[in-house]
């Protein structure tokens, strides 16, 4: 006989886990040291974040921040100021004898214009910018260019150069043009983006006070690095280094003559790092990364002043070099204790209850838990050293998704019992048990519209009581799109035209092959070529097997191969024209039968529909 929901034992119910990220017994800035150790504030402007109480919203967050206003800190008296507070991302300007040295744009044309403006009315400072540096390719540092006033013609005229890690393009062209559909959506998702800034969505984006999307430009880099780079641009004197942290593609900046450091994303902002991030990426190494702050802090040790890619500047030698310290040991201690449970056979969801920061870490102010945190940490060591696997056959063996809900339904005493259950553990704030229990309803039956509303309030919620801007970021949203609410509009566009158009013509055809269609190209047996006839340059693909394989020149025996210009695969890829109308007007040509575009173009799956998070 079928149980029901009053045979199950209330008692278990519990909302202990209820903002267990964040210890709630630490304020973080109450230390009368952090006070005197951040840089002398030149002006303080208004506060882009939600500072304002809310039973919407963790105190922790509004308190968190009132630290985000919009404030020109002065870490070297008149020569470097860093302008944090205009938007996610913290621009350090340099000023040199005939120009200016910009670390990190930001995230859009509109606020880096704003804070240049800033800049100068504050200071009184009219130098071009001449130099521009970009940390890392993330949607929060390298897309405000213009925004400086710098244009295509002052780069390619060498008036300015652009520095940046000498594999920031290939790694920019992976989230553009491999994964850049399901990063727009989950970025989109853990950063409220759809919900917008308010007290039920977004209160600040954890590293500063809003992302504010908008328009974006963005120019490739001209120079390079690799190890170390020493360079002066407008007699500023510069060692760019690499140094891995939140991307694979990091680079630090020392300014010898200043006695500064610039610390990037190496050291992330004022929290906990996101070891690993919630939106997704590629295993962030977190013995490179505490090996990155190594190199880092030595540095550090010859610097009197410090700035980041987020929140404020600090000075004063030994605070940095603690702070830093603290920082490397905080990211070194999940790593080693996370690698003695595995090796003691423990599992990914057994790693969140056995591996906790030491008090001293656990409670450091600038060690808060906002962005990353330990436990969505632990279980990405785990994948990295071991991948998803846990050792139980178990996980081979599961149901498909959909009969495992089912069943689970079923076992449960039917969908009606499991909706009871879930009004139970809301009614107990058991937040987390009543999005399991609907998950599994949703997923036996997705058009159950009590369900779904269920795991939505429960799930909302959930969000409204947390502190780390990913957790709630992610939960409100999936309850928007629970409920039907989700305005799926205001996304940063990781494969915006403007970023693309910046990829050579080979990355743009190579990573096509990820788009194949393997139910339509499985049988194929077909070769095309590309000669670009601007650039002296061939490509090619030969589709078998469900795969595209690429070429990096046209294919020997090849059934077709098009002649056309750069600018046509351009449009092509950004869809303002297709290829085949190229040929018609004379711009490409053909050699083989022309009906082959249009089988090769059959073998790609190019549709966007919208991608659902929660209810699946």
């Amino acid at each position: 006989m079928a149980s029901d929901a009053s045979a199950f034992d209330p008692a278990l119910l519990t909302p202990e886990t209820i903002t267990k990220n964040i210890p709630m017994d630490v304020e973080p800035y109450a230390d009368p040291q952090i006070l005197k150790s951040l840089a002398p504030i030149r002006k303080q402007f208004d506060n882009l974040a939600v500072t304002e109480a809310s039973k919407t919203i963790n105190p922790r967050m509004t308190s968190f921040a009132n630290q985000m206003a919009k404030t020109i800190y002065e870490p070297v008296k008149d020569r470097a100021f860093l302008m944090s507070g205009w938007q996610l991302t913290a621009t350090l300007i340099v000023v040199g004898e005939s120009g200016l040295i910009v670390v990190d744009p930001g995230e859009g044309d509109e606020p880096a214009r704003h804070l240049m403006e800033a800049f100068r009315e504050a200071t009184g400072v009219k130098l071009p910018v001449t130099g521009v540096v970009y940390s890392h390719r993330h949607p929060d540092h390298a897309f405000g260019i213009a925004g400086l006033g710098v244009k295509q013609e002052d780069v390619d005229s060498g008036k300015v150069r652009i520095f940046a890690h000498h594999e920031f393009m290939d790694y920019l062209a992976n989230d553009a043009s491999v994964v850049g559909e399901i990063l727009t959506e989950r970025t989109a998702y853990g950063g409220a983006s759809y919900i917008g800034q308010n007290a039920q969505g977004l209160v600040h984006g954890g590293l500063g006070p809003t992302f504010s999307g908008g328009e974006i430009s963005f120019l490739r880099p001209t120079d390079l690095v690799t190890d170390k780079l020493e360079v002066g641009v407008s007699g500023v004197k510069m060692v760019m280094f690499e140094a891995y942290g939140d991307a694979e593609d990091e680079i630090d900046v020392y300014f010898p003559d200043l006695r500064l450091v610039h610390g990037s994303e190496t050291i992330q902002g004022e929290s906990f790092p996101n070891l690993y991030t919630l939106r997704g990426t590629k295993y962030r190494d977190l013995v490179k990364w505490y090996k990155g702050v190594d190199r880092l802090l030595a540095y550090a040790r010859e610097s009197d002043a410090y700035t980041h890619s987020h929140m404020r500047a600090w000075v004063g030698n030994a605070f940095i070099v603690e702070r830093i310290q603290n920082y490397r040991d905080a990211i070194q201690y999940v790593h080693d204790q996370s690698i003695r449970q595995i090796n003691k056979g423990a599992t990914p969801e057994e790693l969140v209850d056995l591996i906790e920061l030491p008090e001293n870490l656990r409670k450091d102010p600038w060690l808060q838990e906002f962005y990353g945190s330990v436990e969505h940490v632990v279980r990405n060591v785990y994948n990295g050293y071991l991948g998803w696997f846990s050792g139980d056959a178990t996980q081979l063996a599961t149901p498909s998704v959909e009969r495992k809900a089912r069943l689970y339904v079923s076992a449960m005493g039917g969908a009606d019992s499991v909706k009871e259950l879930a009004r139970m553990a809301i009614k107990a704030k058991d937040y987390g048990w009543a999005m399991e229990i609907m998950t599994q309803a949703i997923r036996a039956n997705p058009g159950d519209k009590e369900a779904r509303l269920l795991k939505a309030e429960a799930m909302r919620a959930w969000g409204y009581d947390q502190a780390n801007i990913y957790w709630r970021g992610f939960a409100i949203s999936g309850a928007a799109e629970l409920d039907g609410s989700l305005d799926r509009s205001g996304a940063f566009d990781f494969a915006n035209p403007v970023i693309i158009q910046q990829f050579s013509v080979g990355t743009i055809l190579e990573n096509l092959r990820v788009k194949i269609d393997a139910a339509k190209a499985t049988g194929a047996d077909f070769k095309i070529g590309f000669n670009i006839t601007d650039r002296e340059e061939g490509y090619g693909f030969h589709v078998r097997n469900g795969i595209a394989a690429f070429y990096e020149e046209i294919p020997d025996n090849a059934d077709l191969v098009v002649s056309l210009p750069s600018s046509v695969v351009y449009d092509f890829v950004l869809g303002k024209s297709a290829i085949k109308d190229a040929i018609a007007a004379g711009t490409a040509s053909a050699n083989g039968d022309l009906a082959g575009l249009e089988l090769f173009a059959s073998f790609f799956d190019f549709s966007k529909e919208p991608i659902d998070l929660a209810s699946r």
